[in-house]
This record gives structure tokens, sequence and C-alpha cells, in this order.
């Protein structure tokens, strides 16, 4: 069986939705953000968008990508994407998904990886952080 071609990744961004063009396919990303805040934990997130795009690549892959909280490496969501045909090296791809309903456990460190045919090729963090003071917090008893 032949070696599969690595691609080289390009960019792998967060945010809270993708959306493309039906005409063109381009992509847009709305809200591309390094933290998040809540008052209450855990908290849910309505939806999040993911944007990747690499170069380099050629054959059929499979892609899953993992939410991980860092703190403590527990995997908080699995998506397995259809598989993904590439028939020229130069082509760049891009893809976009939007996720919905995801629920963090905690403040702390997260991080998307994404991982081709089982090999990590990228990986992206970002803080959810509780915000202080007299916003949303529980009542205490």
């Amino acid at each position: 069986m032949p070696d599969i071609v690595k691609p080289s990744v390009q960019a792998f961004l967060v945010c809270d939705q993708v959306i493309e063009d039906s005409l063109t396919k381009k992509k847009s990303l709305i809200g591309i953000f390094t933290h998040l805040q809540a008052g209450v934990f855990p908290f849910q997130h309505q939806q999040m968008g993911l944007y990747f795009c690499f170069t380099d690549a050629e054959g059929a892959y499979t892609f899953d990508i993992d939410l991980i909280y860092l703190n403590n490496e527990q995997l908080i969501c699995r998506a397995t994407l259809p598989n993904i045909v590439i028939t020229d090296r130069l082509q760049i791809s891009d893809f976009g998904i939007n996720i919905p309903s995801l629920i963090f456990p905690a403040p702390g460190r997260y991080e998307f990886r994404l991982r081709m045919e089982g090999s990590l090729i990228a990986q992206k963090d970002f803080s959810v952080m509780q915000l202080s003071g007299h916003q949303m917090t529980e009542p205490s008893s």
C-alpha cells in the first residue's frame, strides 16, 4: 500500500460560524476568536465553526476533529468528516464546518485537533474563561 501524502496545513481557525456562498463556494468566517467567556459552568455554546485549508494532498482522506479539555486531556467531542478525495497535489482545498451545541465543563484551555487517517496534522487552542464579579453567577447558599 503506498504511503499517504500528508497535507501542508495553511490555516486552522475557530469561529462562531462558517458560511459558504452557494455560487462561488467562498467561505465567510463569522466571529473568529481566541477565547470565550461564560458566567456559569457547564457552559453551552450554541454553535462553533471550524475552518481549515491545506495543500500538497492527493488521494482519499478521512478526517477526525477532536475537542480536548487541556486541563485534564478530557475528550469533549469527536466528529468524523465524510471521506474527502483530492485529485491534484497543487490544489488548495478549504473546508468549513459548523458544530452545534458544544458543552464546556469548566473554565480553562481547550484545543481542537485535526487528524487525517489518525495522524495529527493541525491543532488550535483557545480559552474559556469565567466571568468575574456579579455577571451571571450562580446564587450562593
